[in-house]
């Protein structure tokens, strides 16, 4: 429960950096324009601060830990995480479960690709401007948190993975949320997206070379008798693995 709560009150934090930033956009719409110059301005030193928090909060991904603060759905590709389960599978299943996650995460790489791509549209058409695409990264920037502690249609309609701590796509969060920055050339724009992407690299790479460390019949700390976290408390875990439909954790 107290990791639940650690995310609730991340979100609650979001949350309150969206309205502030719907403020400067009603308010101080040129301190937006600032944050894409070359320069650095006095007014933006909260934000200054985001940018820090956020590349610190991503640097952080990229070292092994076991911080009680990160999830376990984040951090269980490293090998200090792995506890094989020594539970007997039928031959196949592991090679079932490696098709079926790379074919929901081809699902939402497509689904996300086509978002991007129509904001792409939009903000080239000038029916949006930079601006507005600050706030959308805000938008998604909550949105991300939302999908942990309440609902994810990610995980609903494409992955159908059991649980966050179960998810395929976990890390690719952050890449995500800056997608919309890949049409702002600045530095804290693309020093943002850029790390973001190193992250999603690495997490690639790792899923690649050890799947055994992402799946719960040969993890033991994805399992659902041994979880401390309790993610799932709000929205509820699917009732089954879609590699292993007869053999579902209930």
């Amino acid at each position: 429960m107290r990791m639940l709560q650690r995310y609730q009150t991340k979100l609650v934090l979001r949350i309150l950096i969206f309205l502030s930033g719907i403020y400067i956009y009603i308010f101080h719409t040129e301190w937006l324009e600032m944050i894409y110059s070359r320069e650095l301005h006095r007014e933006l030193l909260l934000l200054y601060a985001l940018w820090l928090a956020l590349v610190v909060g991503m640097l952080y991904q990229l070292i092994p830990n076991r911080s009680n603060s990160v999830t376990m759905g984040s951090v269980k590709y490293y090998s200090m995480n792995y506890f094989p389960a020594n539970e007997p599978y039928r031959p196949g299943e592991m090679n079932r479960f490696i098709q079926l996650s790379n074919i929901g995460a081809l699902k939402v790489l497509a689904s996300w690709l086509l978002l991007v791509a129509l904001i792409g549209i939009l903000y080239f058409g000038k029916m949006i401007d930079r601006r507005m695409l600050f706030l959308i990264t805000l938008f998604f920037y909550i949105s991300d948190l939302i999908c942990v502690v309440a609902w994810c249609p990610f995980q609903s309609w494409m992955m159908k993975n059991k649980c966050c701590v179960n998810c395929r796509i976990f890390n690719w969060d952050h890449a995500m949320m800056f997608s919309p920055f890949v049409f702002i050339p600045s530095f804290f724009t693309w020093s943002l997206l850029l790390l973001s992407l190193v992250i999603v690299v690495r997490w690639e790479y790792v899923w690649w070379k050890y799947p055994q460390r992402f799946w719960f019949r040969t993890n033991k700390v994805l399992q659902c008798k041994n979880c401390t976290e309790k993610m799932c408390r709000i929205k509820g875990p699917l009732l089954k693995d879609p590699a292993m439909h007869e053999h579902g954790i209930k």
